[in-house]
């Protein structure tokens, strides 16, 4: 389904903060500059319709914290840097590959935190919510996977010795891979006529 920008927020081509949504408001992604990743805000965003409940019966959401260590060093935090409109579009995208895997999902919800992100802080929400948990956890699993692979978001380490490193996604190097594997395993299961959900190996 065609994924259409709903909305930027102010600042638009800044590279702070950038709010997107399908053109059906099924799908809401955020880039955002804030101090803070409001997580509590974006899981509000899976409340069921006040008109429709009951309508689901799952949310599943995930929240990516700092670590604190890396190979024995202190990481003090984690500095990210996008350009907003490019990667919310790329976010938005793949919420909606993920629509197209689970056609029961009912929202979707991503949004990634840049610049200065403290350990222990939460740098990224993804939220699914689906009439049924199984749906609504898979999708969870697949759009924190493909957004790893996929959105132009870099990120460096900094170290208590007062070093860093930029850091490297080693999903980056086999994008896909593994959900191409699944799918292909869903191809056979539903050749033999059984009920299929897509699995990540």
């Amino acid at each position: 389904m065609a994924a259409e920008p709903a909305a930027e927020a102010a600042g638009g081509a800044s590279s702070e903060c950038c709010e997107m949504s399908s053109s059906d408001l099924v799908s809401f992604v955020a880039i955002t500059g804030d101090a803070v990743l409001d997580c509590a805000t974006y899981r509000s965003k899976l409340d069921e319709p006040p008109n429709r409940p009951g309508l689901c019966g799952a949310v599943a959401t995930f929240e990516g914290l700092t670590r604190d260590d890396f190979q024995g060093k202190k990481v003090l935090r984690l500095e990210y840097e996008a350009y907003a409109p490019m990667a919310a579009r790329v976010m938005l995208r793949i919420c909606e590959q993920a629509r197209e895997k689970w056609p029961s999902l009912k929202k979707l919800v991503a949004a990634h935190r840049t610049g200065h992100v403290p350990s222990g802080s939460a740098s990224i929400f993804i939220g699914a919510m689906s009439p049924h948990r199984g749906d609504a956890m898979d999708a969870v699993r697949y759009l924190i996977d493909t957004m790893k692979e996929e959105v132009p978001v870099w990120k460096k380490e900094r170290y208590d010795d007062g070093s860093g490193a930029w850091k490297e996604n080693p999903d980056c190097k086999a994008p896909g891979k593994r959900w191409a594997a699944s799918s292909a395993a869903a191809d056979d299961d539903n050749r033999d006529g059984r009920e299929v959900r897509l699995r990540k190996e």
